[in-house]
Formats: structure tokens, sequence, C-alpha cells
């Protein structure tokens, strides 16, 4: 899908390849179960692997061209935003991750999907963007440092004023994976 499409091709590609989350990774053996059958958890292998995935994207760092690989674009289109925070322009669109670790972790968890199917290409950028943010909830130890990872909710300040957030992150090492806004949770 490039961005050369009108908006109506892009929507029209977007609902064509959508997947059902949930049932698209239980194929792939990426979540299953919990014990209790409530809520969902990775699958021991799938985290083995994520955690070998992570351990390269850690010793090389992540490039542009890991971006433009997530979001199907040319690498000559991704650039560094020059925000306060770790983010990446695709064309015009800028992409934002709470924390560099959480970039890292969407990296490995992007190659590590690829390498599992080449169905993981044909889900919209969108959609993908989306998914790896949920993946990073998925884990009870941090991958960085083996601490536990936990829910919390904080004030941070934005352009438009201070802002209630919800976190998920490492209480040892202090690294975010997720943000997002509390109000988003309020209307659940």
């Amino acid at each position: 899908m490039s961005n050369d499409e009108s908006a109506a091709e892009r929507i029209a590609y977007r609902r064509q390849n959508a997947v059902d989350p949930e049932a698209f990774l239980r194929d792939l053996a990426v979540i299953e179960p919990t014990d209790q059958d409530e809520n969902l958890q990775f699958t021991p292998k799938f985290v083995s692997r994520i955690d070998r995935q992570l351990e390269q994207v850690r010793s090389t760092g992540v490039e542009t061209a890991d971006i433009a690989v997530m979001f199907g674009v040319d690498e000559e289109h991704v650039t560094e935003a020059d925000r306060s925070y770790t983010a990446y322009k695709t064309h015009a669109t800028v992409r934002n991750w709470p924390s560099e670790a959480a970039l890292e972790l969407d990296v490995a968890t992007d190659r590590e999907l690829r390498a599992e199917t080449d169905r993981w290409d044909e889900v919209p950028p969108r959609q993908r963007y989306r998914l790896l943010q949920s993946l990073r909830s998925f884990r009870d130890d941090c991958p960085f440092c083996g601490g536990s990872v936990s829910i919390g909710d904080e004030t941070v300040e934005s352009c438009c004023g201070d802002t209630e957030v919800v976190t998920v992150g490492c209480g040892d090492c202090d690294r975010r994976f997720l943000e997002f806004s509390a109000d988003s949770i309020r209307g659940a």
C-alpha cells in the first residue's frame, strides 16, 4: 500500500486486510488464554523468541530501516522526529512511543511476527502499530531487567496542558512501555 493511493483506496485496503487481532495472534501461537481463561498472555515460546529479538535490537540499535519495514514505507520516507520523546515521521505521520524501550520492544516484536508469517505484512500498517502497542502490555516481567511490570497513573504535561495518563511500565528500571489517556478507559 503506497501513500500515493487515494484515501478511498487506502480505506478499502484497510478494510479488506484488517485482521481479528485475537484470532490472528492465536493462530500464530503468539497468545493463549491464562489459566483462569479470563485474559490472554504470551505463549512461553513467543516470549523466548521476543527476548532473543530484543537482545539483537539492543545490540544493534533501532534504525530508520526498522521503522520503514514496520510501517511498510521506503526508508527514504522515514526520519527521526524532532520531539522531546521517542518519535519517527513516516511520510506526513508522526509515530510516537513512550520510551526508547517501547520502540525497541515494538521492533523486536515486529521482527518476530515477520519471521512467523508473511501475513503480518498484509495487516494494514495502522493496525500493526496498534497491535504492537497492545502487545507491550502482555508481559508481567520487564524484558529489560526482569522487574515487575505494573499499571500506574500520573499527570503529564502536553502541548495543551496537563493530562492524566495511565502507564504500563517497570517499577524497577522505570522503563515505560505504554501510556494512554485515563479518559480512554473511563468510557469503556
